[in-house]
């Protein structure tokens, strides 16, 4: 296995077992809190730490380029994984203050980590490469899916609440995957050969001696080139369906059916999707091309957009009962609510993968501040709509993500009818 393969798959597993813990974590937060309900804590504040999060993951963003320059790749990954595992942790004993604090840290790493994220991948896919890394990274990472809720399933079993001590096993447990996979991090290799490592050692000591505003600076001078614009559209899609399938898809499973293992079995099912996305769409994306990759993914979220108006309660999203009351159109099913699942991960899978690729090809030569503004964009409409989600029915909630899905579909495409081009942001632009 070469230099830059090896990175990839360690990137991957760290994320793995980071994302273990907080994915998991994330998908039962709101079921937990309404299980829990004491401290002032009740359902909905899942959904406003969620939001905590990812405003503040997006804010995080504008400095994390400097902080990924400053510290290099491997060190900002390492110390950015610290908030998660404390996160985690604080969740064995909750209270309203500290839900709060830690996901506002929480959001500050996860602005850190997804930046370095990207560069890793970006300086070890030379070439052609870059679909089929990004795809070996997106199966790693939503692996997590599969490895936390595995866990939750068997350790649940048929119970129709979440105990204290169920709450204790289960974020203990959590927390030391996240450990885990910080530790993961420590283990990448310098990427390139010894002469390119050299000379990144010495632009790492140029970037040193310029303002810690100047990736800021090539941020936003991102944000205004045409393709960014194009690229706003599925982007705004991917925010809105974050949303969806890390919190909404799993809640409204628990208000409809009172088998708390089956939060489990959603979470895995949408794993499965995800990974496949990565397998399936990074291998498809050479033969039919982005475009080709987002238009199926739109069909497929589509179609199961369709599935949940007609299966689901519309009040499945934001019953403060103990089940949802009103009837849906056709009963629910367990197993047709799991091939959602499924679909959800290859729908969004899809628009990921099509999306991270195009970053890399277009601002190969400086990845940082372009997947800093996608997770900026990304992370304030997901934190917009999980401040939405606990109060709209579900048949409005399932109506943005139509309409988002079908927009950035063809924003996408009007993209890539352009030939390929990579921006440069040079410090003599700067200067005129």
């Amino acid at each position: 296995m070469n230099k830059n393969l090896y990175n990839i798959h360690i990137l991957g597993v760290g994320f793995m077992f980071v994302f273990s813990a907080f994915i998991t974590a994330s998908f039962i937060e709101s079921i937990v809190f309404k299980d829990f309900d004491k401290n002032g804590i009740g359902g909905k504040t899942g959904f406003y730490s969620l939001a905590i999060i990812y405003v503040c993951l997006g804010l995080a963003n504008w400095f994390s380029p400097a902080i990924v320059n400053k510290l290099g790749c491997k060190m900002s990954l390492f110390l950015s994984a610290v908030p998660y595992t404390g996160f985690i942790f604080s969740m064995i004993n909750p209270y309203l203050w500290s839900v709060y604090t830690f996901s506002a840290l929480l959001g500050a790493g996860g602005g850190v980590i997804w930046t370095a994220n990207g560069e890793v991948i970006a300086k070890n896919s030379p070439g052609d490469t870059k679909a089929k890394n990004t795809g070996i990274f997106w199966s790693w990472f939503n692996s997590s899916m599969l490895l936390g809720n595995i866990f939750l399933y068997f350790y649940l079993g048929n119970s129709e609440k979440i105990s204290d001590a169920q709450r204790h096993v289960i974020y203990l447990v959590l927390g030391v995957f996240c450990a885990i996979g910080m530790c993961c991090f420590l283990l990448l290799a310098p990427s390139g050969t010894e002469s390119e490592v050299e000379e990144e050692a010495e632009d790492e000591l140029v970037v040193e001696s310029q303002s810690i505003l100047r990736p800021i600076i090539d941020a936003v001078k991102f944000c205004k080139t045409w393709q960014m614009g194009f690229l706003y559209g599925p982007i705004i899609f991917t925010g809105v369906s974050l949303n969806f399938w890390s919190s909404v898809f799993i809640t409204v499973i628990g208000n409809v059916f009172p088998n708390r293992s089956y939060l489990a079995l959603g979470g895995i099912c949408t794993g499965i999707g995800e990974i496949s996305a990565g397998f399936i769409w990074g291998r498809l994306t050479s033969k039919i091309g982005r475009h080709g990759v987002i238009m199926c993914s739109t069909v497929i979220n589509c179609c199961l957009y369709y599935l949940a108006f007609i299966s689901f309660p519309f009040d499945a999203a934001t019953t403060t009962a103990s089940v949802a009351e009103e009837n849906p159109i056709i009963p629910s099913n367990i197993y047709l609510t799991l091939a959602m699942g499924v679909m959800l991960g290859l729908g969004d899978g899809g628009f990921n993968v099509s999306i991270y690729t195009a970053l890399g090809t277009i601002f190969e030569e400086k990845p940082a501040p372009a997947f800093a503004v996608f997770k900026f964009v990304q992370s304030m409409i997901g934190a917009a709509a999980f401040l939405y989600c606990g109060h709209l029915l579900l048949p409005f909630q399932l109506g943005i993500l139509a309409v988002t899905c079908l927009v950035g579909c063809v924003c996408f495409i009007i993209l890539e009818r352009y030939p390929s081009q990579v921006l440069l942001v040079n410090a003599e632009d700067d200067q005129d």
